[in-house]
């Protein structure tokens, strides 16, 4: 029998900071009607049921959100094809495990036009 450990302060604790990132970017780059239909979706929550609140699960959002972060902050001119298939592997890692990220890659484009 496998012993589940608890997702530590620490772990949780950096995902919401890094939440907090994403939802910068997203104010500042994302048009508001898009930002409205997206917080009908509860972006940035961990999703009852699915969310086990385990070290392995938090560890895996993390990393995730770690992963996606770096690929959004790339300049768009160097972004690749497989940048997008690690975006989206990682977004679906991250709900996967009880995370709300709705977003796609596509959804931070202005953001590295004003960058390219």
């Amino acid at each position: 029998m496998r012993l589940m450990k608890a997702a530590t302060d620490l772990q949780e604790q950096t995902i919401e900071e890094l939440s907090r990132e994403f939802d910068h970017l997203l104010s500042q780059y994302v048009n508001r009607k898009k930002q409205a239909v997206y917080e009908q979706k509860r972006p940035f929550t961990f999703i009852d049921g699915v969310y086990n609140g385990t070290m392995d699960d938090a560890f895996r959002i993390l990393t995730g959100l770690q992963l996606v972060h770096t690929i959004i902050l790339k300049p768009r001119r160097h972004l690749t094809k497989q940048d997008r298939e690690l975006f989206e592997r990682n977004r679906e890692q991250v709900n996967a495990c009880g995370y709300s990220f709705p977003f796609e890659l596509d959804d931070f484009e202005n953001r590295h036009l004003q960058n390219a």
